[in-house]
C-alpha cells in the first residue's frame, strides 16, 4: 500500500515470531516479505539476497512451491548483478525445475515470464563489453587481472592520466563504478547459456 515503514515493522514482527516458534515456512515467508521492502527501497542486491535465503530455508523444510517461488523473484534480480548473473542464471533454472516437476501452473508461467528478462539480463555484461575499444578492453583485462592503474600504465607505456581516461570511459560503457565490479563483469564474459530449458 505505499507505507514501507509499516510494511518493515510487520515484517519484522512476522520473522521474530517465527524464530520464537521455530517454524521455517514462516520464517521463509517473512525473507521474501523483507525482500519486497528492499525492493520498495531500491536495494536490489538486498532483496535477491533475501529471496535466496527464502529458497534455501524454504528447501531445508521441503517447502518445494516456495523454494520456486523465492529462486524465481530473485533470479531476475540476481541476473541484472553483473557479479551475479550466473547465479540469476542458476536460480532461473532451479525455480522453473522445480515448477514444472511440481506440476505448479502457476509457477511454470511465473517461470516463462521472468526468463527472458533473466536472459536479457545475462547477455547485458556481453553486450555492453562489446561496447568497449580494443585499448578500453584491455585495460578493462588489466583491471581484472588486478593490476593497478599505474601498473597498467607501465605495461602498455602510457601516462596514468591516459589509463585513468580509458578507465573512466570502461566505467561509463559498462554502467560499473569500481574495479571490482568490472573485475566480476570480465570474469562473467564468457558466452551465458540459452535458458530455453
Amino acid at each position: 500500500m505505499g507505507d514501507l515503514d509499516a510494511a518493515k515493522d510487520w515484517a519484522e514482527r512476522a520473522h521474530e515470531e517465527a524464530e520464537r516458534l521455530d517454524l521455517p515456512v514462516q520464517r521463509a515467508s517473512a525473507m521474501r516479505s523483507a525482500a519486497q521492502i528492499r525492493l520498495g527501497l531500491g536495494d536490489d542486491r538486498a532483496a535477491a539476497d533475501l529471496f535466496m535465503a527464502a529458497a534455501d530455508e524454504s528447501a531445508r523444510s521441503g517447502g518445494v512451491f516456495w523454494e520456486a517461488f523465492s529462486l524465481l523473484f530473485g533470479a531476475s534480480l540476481l541476473a541484472a548483478d553483473p557479479g551475479a548473473s550466473r547465479r540469476g542464471q542458476a536460480a532461473w533454472h532451479r525455480g522453473r525445475r522445480l515448477a514444472v516437476a511440481g506440476g505448479c501452473g502457476m509457477l511454470t508461467g511465473l517461470a516463462e515470464a521472468v526468463g527472458p528478462m533473466v536472459a536479457a539480463a545475462a547477455d547485458a555484461p556481453e553486450r555492453r563489453l562489446a561496447e568497449l575499444t580494443a585499448r578500453e578492453r584491455e585495460i578493462a583485462d588489466l583491471v581484472a587481472d588486478g593490476l593497478t592503474s599505474p601498473a597498467i600504465a607501465e605495461r602498455l607505456c602510457l601516462s596514468r592520466r591516459t589509463v585513468e581516461t580509458h578507465l573512466s570511459r570502461v566505467y561509463r560503457k559498462t554502467g560499473v563504478s569500481s574495479r571490482a565490479a568490472l573485475a566480476g563483469l570480465m570474469a562473467g564474459r564468457t558466452p551465458k547459456p540459452s535458458l530455453s530449458g
